[in-house]
């Protein structure tokens, strides 16, 4: 899934980029090579057939022309069939693979059925053939499910799973989206819903018995779908997600957090709010321009010590959490909490946190450690940041 914008009441800043003056090259024409197949010099004749070649040896009266079908050296041989012609580029071909489905040499036959095959294992009597649906090698594995067939290209295309947000069978198709996808549970309800749908205590919406109301993820795209109630059969809300990418109803798995309840981050006072000890924290806006907030799980983690693994533990008002940060450095200009690095709160810039008790870890011969207030003018207990004294 993408990375979801943390939710915050700043203005983002936009860094503008200008383009580098570069050099000009004028196109000069090329020189004709008189036995590449290539019109090197753009005048729409090629090889020997340009005037620029007419003196070249390759060209001269007793050679063979590879690409012209004439017999130029009178030798009875055409083309591709005089030995002259071996390493041209139009006479040489790849060698048959035989078993990946392909016509590698570009002779009309593929595979087993290219006598360039015949003393190939895979083309000997007996031999599995990966796409008869016959189970001709007598081992009880038929086409595909025979590892004989594993390389074969049509024993290479991974199976669409219609719920996981991914082109897994790589046809720019994504789960629903994908003809594969048609029978399955999950694509094939009826009925209606709509964002008002997703939350838990919600109105069911118009989905039919065994489905229900979810979002569906095709990157870039979020929107509702009444999806398989099976597909909400798994995963923890600020736990893992299940099998696929299941998670409980009400909420989306995030390849970051994991189940990740809905709230409203919409309203003053949120309708539906986050289960447990959850944050309404991040956002994201569906197709139909509404905007959705996912619930972080609260890990009342040590911004000093920065106890997260793998995270950055950030400051909230109601509660510390573990999250992806934007990584800047002390004294870098930032907007929103998650901007800054471990050990920084965002103020303004990116300042070393501290601990209001001990001053720890500012500087006790030029720093203190300085007290915070949220957006109400309320202290924040515990955390300041260190700043000189002078």
């Amino acid at each position: 899934m993408k990375t979801l914008p943390f939710l915050a009441i700043f203005s983002m800043l936009l860094a503008g980029f200008g383009c580098a003056g570069g050099t000009t090259t004028s196109n000069q024409p090329q020189t004709e090579i008189c036995d590449n197949d290539l019109d090197d010099d753009g005048d729409h004749m090629l090889d020997c057939f340009d005037p620029d070649c007419y003196s070249s040896p390759v060209c001269a009266s007793g050679l063979e022309i590879c690409n012209n079908g004439v017999d130029d050296d009178g030798d009875t041989l055409v083309d591709c069939a005089d030995p002259q012609c071996a390493t041209h580029s139009a006479c040489t071909t790849s060698p048959e693979n035989c078993s990946n489905g392909i016509d590698d040499d570009g002779d009309g036959n593929t595979d087993c059925a290219d006598s360039d095959c015949a003393s190939n294992v895979l083309c000997q009597a007996g031999a599995e053939n990966c796409v008869n649906g016959i189970d001709d090698d007598g081992d009880s594995a038929i086409d595909c499910a025979d590892l004989d067939c594993a390389s074969h290209s049509a024993c290479q295309t991974a199976t669409e799973n219609c719920t996981n947000g991914t082109d897994d069978d790589g046809d720019g198709n994504i789960d629903c989206a994908d003809a594969d996808c048609a029978g399955n549970a999950a694509c094939t309800s009826t009925g209606t819903c709509t964002e008002d749908n997703i939350y838990v205590g919600a109105p069911a919406g118009g989905c039919t018995a065994g489905n229900q109301c979810g979002i569906t993820y095709q990157n870039p795209d979020y929107f509702p779908q009444c999806r398989a109630s099976a597909t909400f059969a798994g995963g923890t809300n600020y736990g893992a997600c299940g099998t696929g990418g299941v998670c409980p109803f009400g909420s989306l798995c995030d390849a970051s957090y994991g189940c990740m309840p809905f709230c409203d981050a919409v309203n003053t006072v949120p309708t539906y709010s986050c289960p447990g000890a959850g944050i309404c924290l991040y956002v994201f806006t569906t197709t139909a321009n509404r905007t959705i907030g996912l619930c972080k799980g609260i890990d009342n983690c040590d911004v000093v010590a920065n106890n997260c693994s793998g995270k950055t533990c950030v400051l909230l008002v109601d509660g510390n959490v573990c999250v992806v940060s934007g990584g800047l450095g002390e004294g870098a200009a930032c907007n929103y909490a998650d901007d800054c690095g471990a050990g920084l709160i965002c103020v303004g810039t990116c300042m070393r946190a501290c601990y209001l008790s001990s001053a720890d870890p500012c500087d006790w011969l030029t720093e203190d450690c300085y007290p915070l207030d949220d957006a109400n003018g309320n202290p924040i207990p515990t955390y300041g940041v260190c700043d000189s004294y002078f």
